[in-house]
């Protein structure tokens, strides 16, 4: 009897570590890199509109970024079986607080639509890595998941040598990166130009709102269910989501170098900004 019972155990612990490194992989820096974002996203956000003013900051910049905000929120919505009762890309209000929105409905018996709230509330952060993903190939011909050859696993989190070397390997690939889009060459001025404005516009529009966290967060719930259930009626008969996961993680990997990116350029529009308002404090006199 104890011998099963230590076989049980085994396999139940067995199942919680596939369980917990699976999801480290597919969300746990997912996670992460929303809350800086949304937190760069809000400053960039209002650094600009100090500087640029509203209207011109919402008609100039920003009707890009919300559009493809609120498309990634429809498209992740059908796929996932909802039913979209209203979509409004870029409409903005009078008090600001609202520049656009999409209603959804879903079947609250269907796992599958239940999980999809996690994918529909992330979804500007998963939209704005698929244009920065296409901007790239479109204009520099750059794939980068070619780039990327460090793919994320949870023993970079767990070992300081391991963290200092993709750290190091990250910052490397990032001054690579911008050697090649920003080459000095006078015929791709502008390219550059291009892409700085689709970053500065997509990355002052990762923002998630309060519905969309706390949709996010009940798809998440179902998600670690899904995955846990899924794990434990099949992992003795051989780790199919482990090796699933396997094969797309270099994929998932140079997802998560976009979305690096993104936050980096952030952090320079937040520095420029905060310079570009303090010069205009100075050249500016007051009322």
């Amino acid at each position: 009897m104890e011998k099963y019972f230590n076989q049980i155990t085994h396999y139940l612990i067995l199942v919680l570590e596939s369980t917990w490194q699976q999801l480290f992989v597919l969300c746990g820096p997912l996670l992460i890199l929303l809350v800086i974002l949304n937190f760069s996203a809000l400053l960039i956000s209002r650094l600009s509109v100090r500087f640029w003013g509203r209207n011109i900051f919402l008609y100039g910049f920003v009707w890009l970024g919300c559009s493809v905000h609120e498309l990634s929120h429809a498209f992740f919505a059908l796929l996932f079986g909802h039913k979209i009762k209203e979509i409004a890309l870029f409409k903005p209000n009078s008090d600001g607080q609202s520049l656009g929105h999409v209603s959804h409905t879903f079947n609250k018996k269907s796992v599958y639509q239940k999980i999809g709230n996690f994918f529909i509330g992330i979804s500007p952060l998963l939209a704005g890595g698929i244009v920065l993903f296409l901007t790239n190939f479109i204009l520099f011909k750059i794939n980068v998941t070619t780039l990327f050859t460090t793919p994320i696993h949870i023993g970079i989190f767990t070992n300081l040598s391991l963290l200092k070397d993709f750290l190091a390997q990250s910052t490397n690939l990032l001054k690579d990166y911008f050697h090649l889009v920003f080459p000095g060459s006078a015929t791709m001025w502008w390219k550059s130009l291009i892409l700085i404005y689709i970053l500065y516009s997509t990355g002052s529009s990762m923002t998630l709102s309060k519905p969309d966290i706390k949709g996010a967060f009940s798809g998440l719930v179902w998600l670690v269910l899904f995955v846990l259930i899924f794990n434990l009626l099949t992992l003795w008969i051989g780790d199919f989501s482990a090796r699933s996961l396997n094969s797309i993680v270099h994929y998932i990997s140079a997802f998560y170098f976009l979305l690096v990116l993104s936050f980096a350029a952030n952090l320079l529009f937040i520095l420029l900004f905060t310079v570009l308002n303090l010069l205009k404090g100075l050249f500016t006199s007051p009322a």
